[in-house]
Formats: C-alpha cells, sequence, structure tokens
C-alpha cells in the first residue's frame, strides 16, 4: 500500500521555500534539492517482508511501514483517532518544535507535513535538524567504538562543564567536533578563568568593602558601556533562543563576562580603596554586582548548577 507522497510535493516545497518551517537553511536546500526537486516519489506505508510491527487492519498480511507508525504516535499519543477530538489533543498540538538529528528530517519535514495536509491537521510549527557530534572525524556510534562517555565525563568534570561545551562549540545545526583538549580548554579558559574569578574577586571586594552592601550611586562615563551592555542582554539572548541559536547566545553572555573583567582593570578598584574613595568605588562594585547578577540569571538555562551558585553568592533564588 502506497500513500500518495507526490501529490503534496508542491505544498511540502512551498512550506519549506516561503516559510521558517525547516532550519537551518542547509536542511531546506538538501530537501528542496535532494528529494522534491529531484522528483517526490510515493511512499509504501506497508511492508510484507517481515511480521514484526503494527499489522494492517485490513490486511493482516502487511505491517506497516516504521515510519509511518512512528510519525502517527505525535498525535495518536495525544488520542486522535481521526473520528473525536481529545483533550490532550486539543492542548498540546500543534507542537513548538520537532528537533531530531539530520538523518530524520526527510521524515519530519516532508512525510509528515504531507501526512497531516492529507489528514487536514494543522502542522507543527517548526523542524530543527541538528548535527552529529564528531570523533576523530567521524560520527561517534556505538557500532564504531567511538563514542565518549558522557558519564565518565561528567563524574570527572561536572555536568555544567559537559554542557557548556556542547552548547558553545558545537555551532548549532551543524556537526561539531569533539575534543578532550577543546573541552579541558573550556572549562579552564571560559568557566574558570573568566568567569570564576570575575565572581570570586568581585564578591571577595564586595564582602571585604561593604560588608556585602551596596547601593546604586552616580554613573561615570566608565560606566556607560557595560550597563548598556547589561540591560540589552535579555532582550538578545532571548532572541538568539528563539531563533534556535544557542552558541551565539552563549558568545553574547560571555561578551558580558570579559567586559567586565576588563571593566575591573579599567576602574581599579584596589587604587579607589587607597585613594579612600569610597562613593566611587561603591558604585564600581555595584556595577559589577549587577553584571554578575544578569549573567548568573541568563546561565541558568545552559548551566544550571553554574548559575543557581552565582546567584546563591548574591543571595538571591534563581
Amino acid at each position: 500500500y502506497f500513500f500518495k507522497l507526490s501529490k503534496y510535493a508542491p505544498q511540502v516545497r512551498k512550506l519549506l521555500t516561503e516559510t521558517d518551517f525547516l532550519q537551518p537553511e542547509s536542511r531546506v536546500n538538501e530537501m528542496v534539492n535532494n528529494f522534491i526537486d529531484a522528483g517526490l516519489e510515493d511512499v509504501a506505508v506497508s511492508r510484507t517482508s517481515f511480521t514484526w510491527g503494527v499489522p494492517v487492519e485490513f490486511d493482516k498480511g502487511h505491517i506497516v511501514y516504521v515510519w509511518i507508525d512512528a510519525l502517527s504516535n505525535y498525535i495518536t499519543a495525544l488520542g486522535y483517532n481521526g473520528e473525536s477530538e481529545s483533550a490532550d489533543m486539543n492542548r498540546f498540538w500543534p507542537a513548538d518544535l520537532h528537533l531530531m538529528a539530520k538523518e530524520i528530517v526527510r521524515f519530519h519535514s516532508i512525510i509528515w507535513p504531507a501526512m497531516l495536509m492529507a489528514l487536514d491537521l494543522p502542522l507543527p510549527k517548526k523542524v530543527v535538524g541538528h548535527g552529529w557530534l564528531l570523533f576523530g572525524g567521524d560520527k561517534m556510534s556505538k557500532s564504531k567504538g567511538n563514542v565518549v562517555d558522557p558519564f565518565i565525563l561528567k563524574e570527572r568534570y561536572g555536568a555544567d562543564a559537559l554542557r557548556y561545551y556542547l552548547l558553545r562549540a558545537m555551532p548549532f545545526g551543524s556537526d561539531g567536533a569533539y575534543t578532550s583538549e577543546a573541552l579541558l580548554t573550556r572549562i579552564n579558559s571560559e568557566l574558570c578563568n573568566d568567569l570564576g574569578n570575575l565572581v570570586r574577586r568581585t564578591m571577595k571586594m564586595n564582602e571585604q568593602y561593604f560588608a556585602g552592601k551596596l547601593s546604586k550611586g552616580a554613573e561615570s562615563a566608565d560606566d556607560a558601556a557595560i550597563i548598556a551592555k547589561a540591560n540589552a542582554l535579555y532582550g538578545a539572548v532571548k532572541a538568539d533562543m528563539d531563533a534556535y541559536r544557542p552558541q551565539q547566545a552563549l558568545e553574547k553572555i560571555f561578551d558580558l563576562v570579559g567586559m567586565a573583567n576588563k571593566y575591573i582593570d579599567l576602574t581599579k578598584p584596589w587604587a579607589l580603596v587607597k585613594e579612600n574613595n569610597t562613593e566611587r568605588l561603591n558604585q564600581v562594585l555595584y556595577v559589577l554586582t549587577e553584571a554578575i547578577r544578569v549573567i548568573g540569571v541568563l546561565l541558568l538555562p545552559f548551566v544550571p548548577e553554574t548559575g543557581e551558585k552565582i546567584l546563591a553568592s548574591l543571595k538571591l533564588a534563581p
């Protein structure tokens, strides 16, 4: 038995080329060039060469093709039966996002939308195809024996460090290569040195000079850039996350981390202590602490333990 997929080629092509239904753009080009424009063929929805699987109800000699069964689970699991509506179907469908590996994008961006069109049901709002994690130039897979055990890495470096590396170092939507050297570099340079030292020395100065109690003072020209960066960061990170760009979102957060470290060098709190310029010292530490608060909040989705520790150091709940 066949599903007349070719009938829906014009509609699916329009969906892929005239909307942002599928991301990244490279996946759109692949689907259109390799499958639709090459001539979209009807797809067999049953098999007779084996017996495992879901039997075709009206012809027991046929088994439902696994991808027809798998894709339909998105809605049958919500109670869809083709006849009556269900509360879960009304609540949860259409899905906001289908996120999957690039090798199954074709099923989710061509066959699945066509099936839903045939059923006159709403499509998922977005499909995003991510790349592979490469090791030694090859896709990581158990069959090749080139898998790096994430549980061992978690025990050694912590879940946050591994999460950070994968989100920061891997271009979202493209293949990314794992190396132990790159992981350690990210941990030591960015998490420990840049972020960790910023938080530690700021909190130490806060406690040492003001017993952890700061108040907003007069802003100087030196404060303007970092204050503007901190104030705009939430909107910039949200825009990246709405567009499924976690790598760019983290880059922006760590731009503020770098700016805060440079701000310390620029304002020289240690010199303000020697000059007994308490008012200016208070303002400098207030600006730094506010920047750290923004950083801690925005890091929560990426490195939750680290974000919670930063906010705890400020006596704030996540």
